[in-house]
């Protein structure tokens, strides 16, 4: 009887011959059955597993992605732009050392903003660009060949977005490169990166949605951190070592410092200086608890540069600030060296472009406020802190979207509001004080900028007016552009234009004069209420005051009106006040003095230095003014620099195609005035206050007088020690 089928071994032919040489047997193969079979099985099992990984493979290349992956790979992405920007951002700033209007309005919380802005807005716009053409591919890509094509087109398109926006954001901090380049350029580069960016892997959809996750959890706790540091700072003062790093007493029984600069206020507009009105009773009053230098000298004739001479002791030229350049040396500022030694220090200030932190005023002080804006935390400041938030809102705002308008560059505070911060903020200081342990407590520096005398020149609300009975003027009738205007048209009048235009100018002088006094008139009051508040707290007992102006201003004097363009006295020769605690021995001495000799803003921080650290090395230059008040015989007064750079300001009250180079020289009784593109001036000092006769032409004495000082300047302007240590000896 035949074998049944299922029994035949070698013997049927065709299929089971090759099946059993493909298993390497062989019609004389003699092995059992049962030994073979588990190869063959091993093959179908392994075969089926490799056709299985390969549909999986082929599934995942043609499956559309997911929206979960995406936004991970979204989150990682921001995350990673947003510190690329801030690393950038940071550069520019401390590498470069270069400052835009951007940097001005950095937050303080800018170090976690910038991340957090850059990681909402790549997912925002991965959201927008990618999921429509998700949703459509989902809905009409119904066959297996339109699908893999959507596939591979959502996978590319995704990579695209992400890789563009790594970059964008990044791309658009670098100064001079045009939004529209860095957008050719992000996309350029994007399309490199899609693929290494978005896989049609399992693994990636995997790794995208943990990677996602960590990242969220990492931004959050470093923005944690980050927001901490920088809300301790305000109070860093009472955590540091009460050991001073310099040595001497214990900070606990040093005394404070209180240093006001009323911006843009020329000494011979305040009643303290023999002005004709009364613009400054106050400050008359408080000079009897003083010493008042009747020829204060600034560095400058305008903010920046004056006041960081005004800080650290340096001539223009070697703190280098300037509007597209923050002070970036290795010379510490006043901030600095008293923080080092114990000091609590806050800066409030109403001129928040230039006196801006971000400039290199911030160095040294643990609270500094500037712009508002700059300490806020909500929404729209994290967003406009970063590059692609800006552009983004922009963006918006050009399609009619209702979003927030942008933050003015232009804020004027006025000195009510800088006196409420002041106050707070000394609460504060007495608070924490209050709290710490006797041997603990610090002294405070608090630096104070008020901005009530610039242009616009107008008068605050709700004062009795004393100069000013008109109605409120507009910003365009009080500013010094008005000025300028009527100078331009009365020099370019006919003969028949001139007298008509000449009145034009004489009434907008007088209007801008009756603006200005006006506003030094309510700056004082406030001033004198300010003081007499902290007076009556307690707050002053054991407080030096500085009280001082920046530079001052042009009202028509030598064809100039505002500030920023000349040397000339209006715009350098500057009001000071040194008031000493109402108790100790400093207080009686100094009494209601008058320094007539020469000083200079230079001087401050050394002089300073020394009076609230004695026995402590001071690190800034020059010498102390305190000579002046403490000897019996009348010291002789140091030459004394000016200088004005041409550089890119901006602004109404400057006018730009005026601006020149310039140094100025001051000996004891003359003026020396070289510009870049003016012949070389000389005035005396004391009989020529208004530098109406121009001496630098003349001979004999005159000659030889002129050769030294420029002598004296080339030796400044070479080694600017030389003066001091001559004196000196």
């Amino acid at each position: 009887m035949a074998n049944p089928p299922d029994r035949e071994e070698h013997h049927v032919p065709g299929d089971g011959q090759v099946r059993d040489h493909e298993l390497g047997s062989t019609a004389a193969d003699t092995r059992p059955t049962s030994l073979v079979r588990p190869s063959h099985t091993l093959h179908k099992v392994t075969s089926r597993v490799g056709e299985e990984q390969g549909a999986e493979g082929r599934t995942a290349e043609t499956a559309l992605p997911g929206l979960l992956p995406i936004m991970g790979a979204s989150v990682l992405v921001g995350t990673l732009a947003g510190f690329l920007e801030l690393a950038l951002v940071l550069g520019q700033y401390h590498g470069l050392h270069q400052v835009r209007w951007s940097t001005l309005m950095m937050n303080r919380h800018a170090s976690w903003m910038i991340p957090v802005a850059e990681t909402l807005l790549v997912c925002g716009w991965s959201l927008l660009l990618f999921v429509p053409a998700r949703l459509l591919a989902s809905r009409f890509c119904k066959s297996v060949e339109s699908r893999e094509k959507a596939a591979r087109f959502l996978h590319d398109w995704a990579g695209l977005v992400l890789g563009t926006f790594l970059l964008f954001g990044p791309l658009l901090t670098i100064s001079g490169l045009h939004a529209l380049a860095a957008l050719v350029l992000a996309l350029g580069l994007g399309f490199r990166l899609r693929t290494l960016l978005v896989r049609p892997t399992r693994l990636w959809r995997r790794n995208m949605q943990w990677g996602g996750a960590l990242a969220l959890a990492f931004l959050l706790a470093y923005s944690l951190v980050q927001e901490n540091r920088v809300n301790a700072a305000p109070s860093a003062a009472w955590s540091r070592p009460e050991t001073p790093a310099g040595g001497g007493e214990a900070p606990a029984s040093r005394p404070n410092l209180l240093w006001i600069v009323m911006d843009t206020v020329r000494a011979d507009h305040l009643s303290l200086y023999g002005y004709s009105r009364p613009t400054t009773p106050n400050l008359e009053a408080l000079a009897g608890s003083g010493i008042t230098f009747d020829q204060a000298r600034s560095s400058a004739p305008w903010t920046l540069p004056a006041h960081m001479t005004m800080f650290t002791g340096l001539w223009p030229y070697q703190h280098g600030a300037r509007v597209d350049r923050p002070y970036h040396g290795q010379s510490p500022m006043l901030a600095e060296h008293l923080r080092a030694n114990g000091y609590t220090t806050g800066g409030i200030v109403a001129n928040v472009r230039v006196c801006n932190a971000n400039y290199g005023f911030g160095r040294g002080f643990d609270s500094y406020l500037d712009y508002p804006r700059n300490q806020v935390i909500n929404l729209n400041e994290t967003l406009c802190n970063s590059t692609l938030g800006e552009w983004t809102m922009n963006l918006l705002r050009r399609a009619k979207l209702p979003v927030p308008g942008p933050s003015p560059y232009f804020v004027h505070r006025s000195a009510t509001e800088i006196t409420a911060d002041a106050r707070s903020w000394l609460d504060q200081v007495q608070s924490r004080n209050a709290n710490a342990e006797a041997s603990s407590t610090r002294p405070y520096f608090l630096f104070l900028n008020f901005m009530d005398a610039h242009g616009p020149y107008i008068p605050a609300p709700n004062r009795p007016r004393k100069f000013w009975h008109g109605p409120t003027p507009s910003q365009a009738e009080a500013s010094p552009v008005e000025g300028w205007t009527a100078v331009e048209s009365r020099n370019n009048a006919t003969p028949d234009q001139l007298p008509a235009r000449q009145q034009k100018l004489d009434e907008v002088t007088q209007r801008l004069t009756d603006l200005y006094d006006e506003c030094l008139y309510g700056l004082d009051a406030e001033l004198g209420r300010f003081l007499d508040e902290l007076r009556s707290a307690g707050l002053l007992d054991n407080t030096w005051i500085v009280l001082t102006s920046d530079h001052g201003e042009h009202f028509g004097e030598h064809g100039h009106f505002g500030h920023g363009s000349t040397l000339y006295n209006e715009s350098t020769h500057v009001p000071l006040m040194i008031i000493p605690p109402s108790s100790g021995k400093a207080s009686r001495v100094s009494q209601g003095k008058r320094i007539d000799a020469p000083v200079a803003h230079r001087d401050l921080p050394r002089t300073m230095s020394e009076l609230l650290l004695p026995g402590v090395p001071s690190p800034f230059p020059g010498r102390s003014l305190a000579r002046h008040w403490q000897s019996s015989t009348p010291q002789a007064p140091d030459p004394i620099l000016a200088q004005l750079e041409k550089q890119p300001l901006d602004g109404k009250e400057v006018q730009t195609d005026l601006m020149m180079s310039a140094d100025s020289l001051i000996d004891a009784d003359h003026v020396l005035i070289e510009t870049s593109n003016a012949p070389t001036e000389l005035y005396q000092l004391f009989n020529d206050p208004k530098q109406a006769r121009n001496l630098a032409t003349e001979t004999g004495e005159i000659k030889a007088l002129r050769a030294r000082m420029e002598k004296g300047m080339r030796t400044i302007l070479a080694d600017p020690n030389a003066a001091s240590r001559s004196k000196a000896r």
